[in-house]
């Protein structure tokens, strides 16, 4: 019993410390890079949009590295089932109906959908080896620039923000943020994985099922506060655009770099049952936004179905 707690305060301290320093080490990059001359167009559209699924990253490299490649794969798809039943199925139902005037079909729902689908098919055989990681990143090469081909109104408000903000000095603090939050980073997901690999072990279950489940719940409170503030604050297409964006960069970059360091194999579980869920709640997403609205509805409908894949998750391990 000692060994269980100690194992979940763990856990729960590494991830407290992983998502805090994560959100400093972004804010404090935002200011290195407009500093450094990028523009904050660059900088909105790289460091603040990958900024919300760091933690995942961080943490599924370290994974890859101690050969734990269940804790990657878990925790991609089930961050990305959460993005989409959990997260937005929430910002519906507290935003009262989220409306989009960007035109999604130019580039952001197709590029969702390929991703899904490219993770599917690779992963289908397990493992997920070097080459199809190459492949993911270069799509995702691919994805921000459309992204920034495609620019519209709400980046270009973030831009404006942005443009403030570059107008402010950067000193030695802002520096010293960025490479103590760093270090912090890497020692709070050093945290989450030596708690879930613990966790798992002493439930007698893979560490797949605590990535899928409770890891990738905790990564994504990041995108889960960034979308319910922006929908109750009637930013919409932000908080929409917040789950989409995060979702591809899942798929792509925290599978792809991990891959690197070696092939991924991929549980059962994963592949029979969790995965196949993640696609299917990928098209459900690309249905439901084709009248440029998700209603409140559809959102209670969307944590109905997370539910439902929590209660038969138990099935297929």
């Amino acid at each position: 019993m000692a060994s269980l707690v100690v194992s979940g305060a763990l856990f729960i301290a590494g991830l407290a410390a992983l998502l805090l320093a994560a959100d400093r080490f972004t804010h404090a990059a935002e200011r290195v890079g407009l500093s450094l001359g990028l523009s904050p167009f660059i900088v909105g559209v790289t460091i603040i949009a990958a900024g919300t699924s760091f933690p995942e990253l961080v943490a599924a490299v370290l994974a890859a590295a101690q050969d734990a490649p269940g804790i990657v794969v878990g925790n991609v798809v089930g961050a990305n089932l959460a993005n989409v039943f959990l997260i937005l199925g929430v910002a519906a139902v507290v935003g009262r109906d989220l409306r989009v005037d960007r035109d999604l079909m130019r580039v952001d729902l197709p590029l969702l959908v390929g991703s899904a689908f490219f993770l599917l098919v690779a992963v289908w055989d397990s493992p997920f080896t070097r080459l199809e990681g190459l492949l993911a990143l270069a799509a995702l090469a691919v994805y921000i620039h459309f992204t920034v081909a495609a620019k519209d109104e709400t980046v270009e408000g973030l831009v404006d923000e942005l443009e403030a903000v570059s107008h402010e000095p950067v000193g030695g603090r802002t520096y010293l943020v960025l490479a103590v939050s760093l270090v912090v980073v890497f020692l709070g997901a050093q945290g989450v994985v030596t708690g879930v690999t613990d966790l798992a072990g002493q439930f007698g279950v893979g560490t797949e099922l605590i990535a899928v489940t409770v890891l990738s719940v905790g990564t994504t409170l990041p995108e889960l506060s960034v979308t319910v503030v922006a929908a109750r604050r009637g930013y919409t297409e932000l908080a929409v655009g917040n789950v989409l964006g995060s979702n591809i960069f899942n798929a792509l970059a925290v599978m792809g770099v991990p891959a690197l360091l070696g092939p991924l194999t991929v549980a059962e579980s994963i592949r029979g049952y969790a995965l196949p869920v993640m696609v299917l709640g990928t098209l459900l997403y690309f249905f439901i936004t084709q009248d440029r609205q998700i209603t409140r509805w559809e959102g209670a409908t969307l944590l109905l179905l997370y539910a439902l894949f929590l209660v038969n998750l138990g099935q297929f391990v």
